[in-house]
C-alpha cells in the first residue's frame, strides 16, 4: 500500500504546477518532503532503534543494481600512498593523499590531470596535509595545513591563505567544513593542547573577524588518549540535503551544525547497549575501548537511507542500513556475498567507495559488473604491476 500511494504521489507531482514548491505529507509511519518531484524521506521521530544482538541476511542485490570501477592513473609521478578523501565535482576527482600529503586531480574516468599545491616551507607550501574541504561559497579546494588553511581555484592557483596559529592561543584542527562564506567549524582530535586551554572539539571560527566564536561539544579526557578518533577511523562530517551533520564514535547522538551551534539531529537507540561516555569509568588504557558495546566510526545519509560502520565489543565489525521509507534498520554483519562493503561518500545515486589494487576482489561483485566494467576487473586483478587505487560505485536500485 505503502509503494502504491508513493507511486501515486509522484504522479500528481508530476502533473501539477504547484510541484516545484516543497510539500510535507505525513503519514503513519513516516513523513515525505516532495520538492521538485523528489521524495525525502524524514528519519522517523528523530530516532533509529536498533538490536545489536540481532544480525540479519542481506544481499547487496537488495540495494544495489550495479558496480562501476574506475581505476585511478598510475605513473611515476602519481603513485598514490594512503587514499584518505575523494570529492567528486564537475566531473573530476579530487584525491587526498595522507601518505604523501598531495592532492591529485583525476578526470571521470580516472586520467591524471594535474596536483594541487606543494609540500615545503616556501610561500604558499604546506608541511602537514590534514584534510581537504570543496568549499561551495567560492568554489574552491581548501587544504587544512598545520596552522593554516591555503585555498587553490580548480586550476591548481593558490588564491588564498588564512592563518590559524595568530589566534590566541593557536589551534591546530584535523577536519574542517565551510558553513557559510564568513563560518569554517573545526573538529580537534585533542582540544586541550599543550597548554590545556581547550576543553571542546568543534571551533565556530569567524573568517572575517579572524576569531574563534563559539566552542562546542565536550567529551571526557580520556578519550583524548585514544587515536581511534581521528579522521583515519572515523569520519566526523558529513553533508545530506543542505546541511551538515556531526558525529563522535562514543556517542549515539548525531548533531546538525547549526549557524552558531550543534544541535541535537537524531539518536541511534540501542536499547539496554545505551551508554553515556561521559560517565563512563574505563582504565587508562587503549585496549579498554575494545569493552564498549558500540564505537560508530561512519555515518551518512541520502534521501532514503542512514548508513553506519560500526564496531561491536566482540571487535566485529557491523554495517547498518536504516531505511526511512519503512523505518526499519537492517544491522549487518557482512553481506551474503561474502564481500567487504566500506561505503565513503553516499548520494541518492550511489555509494562511491575505494580500495587498493590488490584487495579489489573483496569488494565487488562480479555479477554486479557490466561487460565494460567486467572486463577492467579482469585487466585488473590480472595485473601483477603495483596499481593506484580503484573507485567503486555501487548504484542504488
Amino acid at each position: 500500500m505503502k509503494l502504491k500511494y508513493l507511486i501515486f504521489l509522484l504522479f500528481i507531482c508530476s502533473v501539477s504546477s504547484g510541484c516545484r514548491k516543497k510539500q510535507m505529507i505525513e503519514t503513519n509511519s513516516f513523513q515525505l518532503n516532495v520538492e521538485d518531484s523528489y521524495v525525502y524521506y524524514s528519519i522517523k521521530d528523530n530516532r533509529i532503534e536498533v538490536d545489536l544482538n540481532t544480525l540479519q541476511k542481506v544481499s547487496l542485490f537488495d540495494y544495489f543494481s550495479h558496480i562501476e570501477l574506475i581505476p585511478l592513473d598510475t605513473n611515476n609521478d602519481v603513485l598514490i600512498g594512503i587514499c584518505e578523501e575523494v570529492i567528486h565535482y564537475q566531473n573530476r576527482y579530487y584525491v587526498f593523499d595522507r601518505k604523501q600529503h598531495r592532492v591529485y586531480v583525476f578526470d571521470n574516468t580516472g586520467k591524471f590531470i594535474f596536483q594541487i599545491g606543494k609540500r615545503g616551507r616556501g610561500p604558499g607550501e604546506y608541511t602537514e596535509m590534514r584534510s581537504i574541504f570543496l568549499n561551495p561559497f567560492n568554489g574552491n579546494i581548501d587544504i587544512l595545513d598545520l596552522g593554516f588553511i591555503y585555498s587553490y581555484d580548480l586550476s591548481g592557483k593558490l588564491v588564498k591563505t588564512t592563518q590559524l596559529t595568530n589566534l590566541n592561543p593557536p589551534i591546530y584542527p584535523y577536519n574542517f567544513i565551510a558553513l557559510n562564506e564568513k563560518t569554517y567549524v573545526f573538529y580537534m582530535i585533542n582540544p586541550s593542547g599543550p597548554d590545556k586551554s581547550f576543553s571542546s572539539r568543534i571551533f565556530y571560527y569567524d573568517v572575517e573577524g579572524e576569531k574563534i566564536f563559539h566552542q562546542d561539544y565536550e567529551v571526557a579526557a580520556f578519550f583524548n588518549n585514544f587515536t581511534f578518533v581521528n579522521t583515519t577511523s572515523h569520519t566526523c562530517f558529513y553533508e545530506y540535503y543542505g546541511k551538515w551533520f556531526f558525529s563522535f564514535p562514543v556517542d549515539n547522538v548525531t548533531y546538525e551544525v547549526g549557524p552558531n551551534s550543534l544541535i541535537k539531529a537524531y539518536i541511534w537507540d540501542f536499547g539496554k547497549d545505551n551508554y553515556d561516555a561521559k560517565k563512563l569509568d574505563l582504565p587508562n588504557d587503549p585496549t579498554s575501548v575494545s569493552t564498549l558495546p558500540y564505537r560508530i566510526n561512519f555515518q551518512a545519509q541520502n534521501n532514503r537511507y542512514v548508513m553506519a560502520r560500526i564496531r561491536l565489543r566482540n571487535m566485529i565489525n557491523g554495517f547498518l542500513m536504516y531505511d526511512k521509507s519503512t523505518d526499519e534498520c537492517k544491522n549487518i554483519e557482512r553481506f551474503t556475498e561474502s564481500v567487504d562493503f566500506l561505503p565513503r561518500k553516499v548520494t541518492n545515486e550511489y555509494v562511491l567507495s575505494w580500495c587498493y589494487h590488490g584487495a579489489l576482489e573483496d569488494y565487488v561483485i562480479e555479477e554486479m559488473l557490466d561487460e565494460t566494467n567486467r572486463q577492467k576487473f579482469k585487466d585488473l586483478i590480472n595485473t601483477k604491476e603495483e596499481k593506484n587505487p580503484i573507485l567503486i560505485k555501487y548504484y542504488f536500485k
